[in-house]
Formats: C-alpha cells, structure tokens, sequence
C-alpha cells in the first residue's frame, strides 16, 4: 500500500504495508499504529540518523526496514561512498604494504576501489537473481526498477559493518598479523549477518522459507568473495 505521494511504507515491527506513518490532527501530530501488530508503525520517525545507524550495525531489523522503505536514504548514500573509500585504503594497504611508493599506492587504491564497485554490483546482481527466482510476485508487483533499488539500498546498509575496519587501520602497527586477519574475519562475519538481516526484511515474503533466505544469502555471498579472490588486484611498479 502506497501513501499518497506515492511512495510505500512498511510497519518496522512486523513489515505490514502500512498508509501513513502519522496522523495530523488540529494541534498535534501522533505516530500511527500497524493494523496488525498494533505497534507503533515507525518509531524512528522522530529519533536522529545517528542513533538508527547504531541500531543498523547493532542488527535491528526494525532499524532495517525504517532505512529501506520509510526513511529518506540520502544521508545513506554519502556514508555508503565514505565506506566505499574506507574499504579501498584498507585493501590497498594490506595490498601495497607501508613502504610502497606513493605512485604505486594511488594505483592500488583506485584498483581497490574499482575492484570494491564490482563487488558491491555483483552482489546486488545476484541477490536481484535471487528475488526474481523465487519472489516473481514481488518484481511484477513492485517492478523491477522499485526492486534493484530496495536491494542496492540492501548492499549500501549492509557494507555499514565496514566501518569496522577503522581500528586496525589505526592500530595496524601495534597488532600482529594473525590479530589482523582475526579483525577481518570478525569484520566480513558482520558484514555477512548484516547481509541476510537486511535482505530477509525485503527478500522472500514466505515466512516458512527463512532458512532458504539465509541459505540463498550466504551462497551469493560466497560466490562474491571467490570471485573477488580470482580478480584481486596484483600491484606492479610499472
């Protein structure tokens, strides 16, 4: 159901389609409540982006579906491009190492960052492949541009667990190489939990088939990080 500037919201707390998030009276303004939990529609309606951004990296699937379909995702878009370049220092720099030349380190940081683009398209490709395969219901219903939309704003919340990268860049040299690989994998193990809890609030509608979406999930992100393994960027001097 669509309110009447066309755009859709959901009820955070169960993902009932919902009309409007409030309702405006002579004097006051009242947040709704969903027909079907009888909750408060959206309670992040009036809480600052900072605290839902939180709530995204802490995995609240209420702070999912407010991001996804009630709230305005510009703000997102930014931190999606400040991760973006925080993800590709953190790659060139594992790559090139500390004591590369400063021509040889720009080259790698703009490999990694084409490199990290790929990624974050193959993803949204596969997790697209995923809903037309089995939610066809959704993309004829929704539309197959309202569809790529939500999904990139799945990855763009998702890659939030990057974030998490900023301490081992900061304390690189005052850590080991077994504490640096331990900090990635606890990093990409977010990013993968951030992953399945954004795509199963907008993915597979059958709730009986949420192991399939976590399943599904995991292989597409499994097959990005092979693919990713094949074509990591080899740094030369010439």
């Amino acid at each position: 159901m669509t309110s009447d500037n066309g755009k859709r919201y959901v009820c955070v707390s169960c993902g009932n389609p919902a009309r409007e998030l409030i309702k405006k009276y002579s004097n006051t303004v009242k947040p709704t409540h969903c027909d079907k939990c009888k909750q408060i529609t959206d309670k992040y309606i009036e809480v600052e982006e900072f605290i839902i951004l939180i709530d995204a990296l802490l995995l609240v699937s209420a702070a999912f579906r407010h991001m996804i379909y009630n709230g305005d995702f510009k703000l997102y878009w930014k931190i999606t491009l400040v991760v973006l370049l925080l993800e590709s220092f953190a790659l060139c720099r594992q790559n090139t190492g500390d004591g590369s030349s400063t021509a040889l380190y720009e080259k790698g940081f703009y490999m990694c960052t084409l490199q990290n683009i790929g990624e974050y398209l193959l993803i949204a490709l596969l997790l697209i492949l995923i809903t037309a395969i089995f939610n066809m219901r959704q993309l004829i219903k929704v539309g197959l541009p309202s569809v790529t939309l939500i999904i990139l704003k799945v990855v763009a919340i998702s890659n939030f667990s990057k974030f998490f990268l900023l301490p081992i860049l900061v304390w690189r040299s005052n850590t080991t190489d077994f504490g640096r690989n331990l900090h990635y994998m606890l990093v990409t193990g977010h990013h993968l939990c951030s992953l399945i809890m954004a795509y199963s609030v907008v993915g597979i509608s059958n709730r009986h088939l949420h192991w399939l979406t976590i399943i599904l999930v995991i292989c597409a992100f499994a097959i990005k990080e092979y693919v990713s393994l094949i074509y990591d960027p080899i740094y030369t001097d010439s």
